[in-house]
């Protein structure tokens, strides 16, 4: 029988995904094997799986479940409080999201989303517990904008490994630049994955992704004044980063702190 474990939990949604719901669909009945009638495939769909799975690849060995249910993903890990081996996985999960938000928006799509921990059953067939419940209305009611919010259990949980010295010098590195705190909430900072890409050129080629599809959906609804908002919203955050990065170029990246990459990401900035 399904027992209730410690689990962080992830609820996610694929903003404008259901929209494409259609389109999906036309493609696939487009795209039929002729030897099998009732056999329809969508070749953008199955990118956007692809994308997810290979994502939720770099966790799946920490028992991780998902499900993937319309325009929504939930994604499941057991945890040990106790076990400091499992201090890291509360790092993985906010980096794992910052490279799904970034393959997902070079497919079109932002992410909006939140994630608690707490008691949970989780099997194949059942997902039930307060920490769903308390990620959905993250995302629901109060990430409003293109970010996904942490809840403070979560959050309490990472200051008391860090109380313990239960992080290594990079984990702590990562923990003081990636969780962004403002109109009390405290969401993920999407734009910190910059750090993980080795060469300039792709490091620029992140953030011009960023720049592009931000750029593209404030022009997209500059007519609807609620969603419009939402991406002003992410093109401030996205011009933020971008000059806490060049001002703290020396500590983030030191080997990058030359005058013509520099001026290459002031470029970036959205009008």
């Amino acid at each position: 029988m399904p027992k209730y474990t410690r689990q962080i939990v992830v609820f996610l949604d694929v903003l404008g995904f259901s929209v494409m719901l259609p389109k999906f669909e036309k493609e696939a009945l487009n795209h039929s094997n002729p030897e099998d009638g009732d056999y329809h495939e969508s070749e953008s769909l199955n990118r956007l799986l692809t994308i997810f799975r290979d994502a939720i690849n770099l966790i799946e060995a920490r028992n991780c479940n998902y499900y993937l249910f319309s325009d929504n993903i939930c994604i499941t890990i057991n945890y040990i409080v106790e076990d400091t081996e499992y201090s890291g996985l509360f790092v993985d999960i906010l980096q794992l999201i910052n490279i799904l938000n970034y393959e997902f928006v070079k497919e079109g799509y932002f992410l909006r989303g939140g994630i608690d921990v707490g008691w949970f059953l989780d099997s194949r067939d059942i997902a039930a517990g307060m920490p769903l419940v308390n990620a959905y209305l993250l995302e629901s009611k109060k990430a409003v904008y293109p970010r996904v919010l942490i809840s403070m259990d979560y959050v309490n949980i990472i200051n008391a490994y860090k109380a313990n010295n239960q992080f290594d010098d990079r984990q702590v590195f990562i923990l003081d630049q990636i969780l962004i705190s403002d109109d009390e909430q405290i969401f993920i900072n999407y734009y910190l994955e910059v750090l993980n890409f080795e060469d300039p050129a792709s490091k620029i080629d992140f953030l011009k992704a960023y720049k592009e599809r931000i750029s593209y959906s404030l022009n997209l609804h500059k007519g609807v004044e609620k969603i419009f908002e939402k991406y002003r919203w992410s093109a401030e955050r996205f011009n933020e980063f971008l000059g806490y990065y060049i001002r703290n170029i020396e500590t983030l990246e030191p080997e990058l702190n030359e005058e013509g990459y520099l001026a290459k990401v002031e470029t970036l900035k959205i009008n």
